[in-house]
């Protein structure tokens, strides 16, 4: 049985066409299947929770973005037992990116009924801010890109870009906008619990399970999303004029050389700032908090990327 939890606002619009194919293929093919609608914010995390208590070898099918599979994997009960597969609809796509999933619904769909690779994808844990949701798949983040997280969630402009189908417009707004407010200030990272790390002037630690966030930026193009090591990108002591330079070559992994980044490697880490900071998981409002640890489940997914 195939589980289908389709988010109708993903994008704006576009998933209604989606659904549309993805249906009549399913019965053209004798395919059961079952669909779940969200209705409400955090609706695709309560569907996900009760198809996996209910079913828990169930293949769970994702019609949406990176916020609706966000929800998805906090909302599992097992997740070593269920199957994830996804159909990208979002205006971002870092989770479909970083796995190798196709954009292109017919081949997403293809994939999933007829998988000929999946990934055991690991799953990031977190400790610190103020969301219920702990687990993350894409990456977890404290400072600068948090702050742009959390004004893309409530923007008007997302809705507006979103409808000419620009969305990802949205984050380079916001953070130019933010990149002018910001107060960077120091912070400390612990790995593994043994190694140290300090840094002055931070604006963003970025905690990646992937290699993409933001809206397609290649934060880490080292990270893998089943070799059990986070991959830790820190941006700090720099000019915000050589910031605002820096963002737009990470969109090709051109940044790692730019000094005042900085790239770790660990299975845990601990960061800790000079105040509260705007926390994300997977572009989604984690509140503020002073720390940020994070770690792994003891399980991981397994995901068809193709």
């Amino acid at each position: 049985m195939y589980y289908f939890i389709l988010n109708p606002t993903a994008k704006s619009k576009g998933t209604d066409d989606t659904w549309q194919y993805v249906s009549r293929t399913l019965q053209q093919q004798g395919i059961p299947y079952r669909l779940c609608a969200t209705q409400y914010s955090g609706h695709a995390g309560r569907l996900a929770r009760d198809i996996s208590t209910e079913d828990p070898h169930a293949t769970i099918v994702v019609i949406g973005g990176d916020g609706s599979i966000h929800e998805v994997i906090n909302g599992l009960e097992n997740p070593g037992s269920v199957t994830l597969g996804v159909i990208p609809a979002g205006s971002a796509n870092d989770f479909s990116k970083g796995m190798g999933i196709s954009h292109d619904p017919r081949k997403a769909l293809a994939a999933i009924l007829h998988p000929s690779k999946t990934i055991k994808m690991d799953v990031g844990r977190i400790s610190g801010g103020s969301s219920g949701n702990n687990r993350f798949c894409v990456s977890a983040g404290i400072g600068f890109d948090a702050a742009v997280c959390h004004e893309a969630l409530s923007s008007p402009i997302k809705d507006a870009l979103n409808r000419v189908n620009a969305g990802m417009l949205t984050y380079s707004l916001i953070a130019a906008k933010q990149i002018a407010l910001y107060e960077p200030g120091p912070c400390e990272i612990r790995l593994d619990g043994e190694r140290r790390f300090h840094f002055s002037r931070v604006f963003f630690i970025a905690v990646m399970n992937q290699r993409y966030e933001g809206g397609g930026l290649m934060m880490t193009p080292d990270a893998k999303p089943d070799d059990g090591v986070l991959n830790v990108f820190i941006c700090s002591n720099m000019p915000k004029s050589k910031l605002i330079v820096c963002l737009p070559t990470a969109k090709f992994g051109k940044h790692v050389n730019i000094k005042g980044t900085h790239f770790l490697k660990g299975r845990s880490v601990e960061i800790l700032c000079d105040r509260e900071r705007p926390i994300h998981l997977d572009g989604e409002s984690g509140g503020k908090s002073r720390t940020l640890k994070a770690g792994f489940e003891s399980e991981k997914i397994n995901v068809i990327v193709r």
